[in-house]
């Protein structure tokens, strides 16, 4: 992928969708990208490639100060939200662009710290983003990413309908070359993008709640409704419209009970270009 991918002329992953947009504000560097942030101090120059709405890279720039941070994003309208939530909180040293992870607009040899969290799973060729994260990390400098792993995910009580979620969602990644199933080779890629791997996680993002109320299967309805991703498996058969409404209804009965529990599967890795 070197493009968007599509569907019926709108981005096939959603990203441009504002309640969707909604989800991954709550993010925030404390939380996300813990295992990284040891490795950033004052003064340094980090890279956020595929940042989102910048809520982790406000984080990553307050740690930083005054060293220049640059969050970018494939989606023209992630970044600007970016800028907007990051205005006003006089972070003089933060920035947005818009950027392709697989073809950075950045000079060799120029980032202190580059980072990617839950991106490289979108992408068909993931190796050769991680080679041009490693290709704009200064010699001796530090690259960290996040790639998720939902073939292990927990459910209690269970919930068939976040599972066959899961299922629908990957089918729809495959379709692009990605998987929401790799983030086990996440080592393996960093070697061969000429990346040494100094230290991995296996992690479980999770959502436990005693009160009712479950944001995360909440939120994958949201998905459902508003991805072009699963208006793709139902032209290929896999699923109807309304199985798909069916399962937002479950999902949303689901996390609306107390005590509740849902976590999927990841790794983090920090590696460094030597």
């Amino acid at each position: 992928m070197t493009e968007m991918p599509m569907h019926n002329d709108n981005p096939f992953y959603g990203y441009n969708v504002a309640v969707i947009q909604d989800q991954y504000v709550g993010r925030g560097a404390v939380g996300v990208v813990d295992f990284l942030l040891p490795h950033v101090k004052p003064g340094m120059s980090v890279l956020d490639a595929g940042c989102g709405p910048g809520t982790i890279t406000q984080g990553l720039a307050e740690i930083a100060v005054p060293g220049k941070v640059i969050g970018c994003d494939l989606e023209p309208g992630m970044v600007e939200r970016a800028a907007e939530l990051a205005d006003g909180k006089g972070l003089d040293n933060l920035s947005f662009q818009v950027g392709n992870i697989l073809d950075l607009p950045f000079e060799d040899n120029t980032f202190d710290v580059v980072m990617s969290c839950a991106v490289t799973e979108h992408l068909s060729d993931p190796v050769k983003a991680m080679s041009e994260l490693g290709r704009v990390a200064k010699q001796g400098g530090i690259v960290g990413i996040t790639r998720t792993d939902w073939s292990a995910s927990l459910f209690a009580p269970p919930c068939p309908a976040a599972e066959r979620f899961i299922d629908l969602f990957e089918h729809g990644f495959t379709t692009q070359g990605a998987t929401m199933f790799g983030g086990k080779d996440l080592p393996r890629m960093l070697q061969e993008a000429g990346l040494k791997v100094e230290e991995l996680l296996i992690t479980f993002s999770n959502a436990y709640m005693p009160e009712p109320g479950n944001p995360m299967v909440a939120g994958w309805a949201q998905w459902i409704e508003n991805l072009p991703l699963f208006d793709r498996v139902i032209e290929e058969g896999l699923t109807t419209r309304n199985e798909l409404d069916a399962m937002c209804a479950e999902m949303r009965e689901w996390a609306a009970q107390p005590g509740t529990l849902a976590a999927t599967g990841g790794c983090r890795a920090v590696a460094r270009k030597e």
